[in-house]
């Protein structure tokens, strides 16, 4: 359900959810296509969020009374909007060199590292933002019985490819950042290039899961990423 609140004389905030939510990712995407379709005179800009949409208006043009009607009137007919997300399948490789913190994960969870993988290529994951460095997705859908805090301290340096969780999501480092989330494997799939049409592989509502590789094939995928004789929009559309 959608809650309105004002945010200053011209600004409205549509929160769907108070968590990480797909549901909410769905309504979010919904709702700011509805909005800028109808065009109303007096918008200003739209920012989605992980579950909500930050409205800006011309209060002088469009009174926060006839916005807030608006958004009502938009939220009730979310569901006859058809936002497909593009899907995706990603490869991982969660060889030891790699998986920098595999065995504590299993360890802190009772589990084996295989299942741990198991679960982890099993899940079906939706791309709720992408952001905070260029090209990271924050991926919902994470099995519940790997969730777990952020590290701390964070890691000064994580590798470009690096596959990790933390919390309910999982995510894949676009680029070698600093990073406080547990390492599971690593990606050779470039997931942001500013020469590309749309910097960014991934966008929010894609849907993406991972298969498991061995090391010959990340070298070899690695290679044909880096000399462009592959293409991820092309090799890992499922």
């Amino acid at each position: 359900m959608m809650r309105l609140r004002q945010a200053g004389d011209g600004a409205m905030l549509a929160e769907f959810s108070d968590r990480l939510d797909p549901r909410a990712v769905a309504d979010v995407r919904a709702l700011d296509v509805a909005l800028n379709d109808a065009a109303p005179d007096g918008l200003i800009e739209t920012m989605p969020s992980l579950r909500s949409l930050l409205v800006l208006h011309d209060p002088l043009r469009l009174s926060a009374r006839r916005l807030r009607a608006l958004l009502e009137g938009l939220a009730d007919n979310l569901a006859d909007i058809a936002i497909i997300g593009r899907q995706w399948l990603i490869p991982v490789c969660y060889d030891e060199e790699f998986a920098l913190d595999l065995a504590e994960v299993a360890a802190t969870k009772g589990m084996s590292t295989a299942e741990v993988v198991r679960r982890h290529v099993s899940a079906t994951y939706t791309a709720i933002a992408v952001g905070s460095f260029p090209g990271l997705p924050y991926l919902g859908g994470l099995d519940p019985a790997l969730v777990l805090p952020r590290r701390v301290p964070p890691r000064i340096l994580v590798p470009a490819g690096t596959v990790a969780i933390a919390l309910e999501m999982s995510n894949i480092y676009p680029q070698a950042t600093p990073g406080g989330w547990n390492i599971l494997g690593r990606s050779p799939v470039p997931l942001f290039n500013p020469g590309w049409e749309a910097p960014s592989l991934l966008s929010p509502g894609d849907i993406l899961r991972h298969r498991a590789m061995p090391r010959a094939e990340y070298d070899a995928l690695l290679a044909g990423f880096g000399d462009g004789s592959l293409l991820p929009h092309e090799t890992c559309r499922a």
